[in-house]
């Protein structure tokens, strides 16, 4: 078997959990957060959970991914939890707050992943070779930053304020009802459309890019790898 192909089908092995459970906080989220405000939906239809299975679509979970990963272009997506607006307390304002739970679970996630990588670059000197060799350590140390930088991405990704993304419909709740309602209508119309204009335009690098830089430095640009360790 060709070895870039098996260095390739390694990393995909190794990413497709930390990607399944970014997007399973993702979705649960936002189903967590429909419940708290009135909606039973989610929970009735099993998708709080961090099982990825019921949030997964072959393909842009499974198929999407894998090809992206191949490629260097990482794109998909999770079954979107349903919500029941009409159930919410306040439809307008609690759909704000439903929508601002993905982007906000992402967030915490990268912090979390940023935790790890504080407490593991200095204790790698003490894990090898005890108990990693150092490829095996840089490929860990690899892996949670790629999950960094995986749930930043989301996070921003989902704050893009276009219908049908998150951001969406957090502008549709902080707008004034008559000028909320012109939003959505365009939004509805062309909002996909603008999505994937940004995708294929090479825009949404420079869209994402620069925030998810800012926040990986403030995150763990301070840390000191050691020498054996650095790329």
């Amino acid at each position: 078997m060709d070895t870039d192909f098996q260095s390739k089908l390694l990393q995909i092995l190794l990413f497709m959990p930390g990607f399944l459970l970014s997007l399973s906080v993702h979705e649960s989220a936002h189903g967590y957060v429909a419940y708290k405000f009135g909606d039973d939906t989610a929970k009735k239809l099993g998708r709080i959970t961090l099982n990825p299975f019921p949030h997964m679509t072959l393909i842009g979970t499974v198929i999407l991914p894998i090809i992206g990963l191949f490629n260097g272009f990482l794109f998909g997506w999770g079954k979107p939890v349903p919500v029941d607006y009409r159930k919410l307390k306040n439809s307008k304002r609690d759909a704000m707050f439903v929508a601002a739970a993905g982007p906000a679970s992402n967030f915490i996630l990268a912090f979390f992943f940023a935790g790890l990588i504080h407490f593991y670059v200095p204790n790698m000197i003490h894990l090898v070779p005890e108990y990693l060799s150092i490829d095996q350590a840089k490929l860990l140390m690899g892996l949670l930053v790629q999950f960094l930088i995986l749930n930043l991405a989301l996070c921003f990704f989902n704050l893009i304020p276009i219908e049908p993304l998150d951001g969406g419909k957090i502008i549709y709740g902080l707008l004034p009802l008559k000028l909320a309602n012109k939003f959505e209508k365009f939004t509805a119309r062309f909002g996909f459309l603008l999505i994937i204009v940004l995708i294929f335009s090479g825009g949404l690098y420079y869209v994402l890019w620069p925030p998810i830089q800012i926040m990986t430095a403030l995150l763990i640009g301070s840390l000191q790898i050691p020498t054996q360790f650095a790329p």
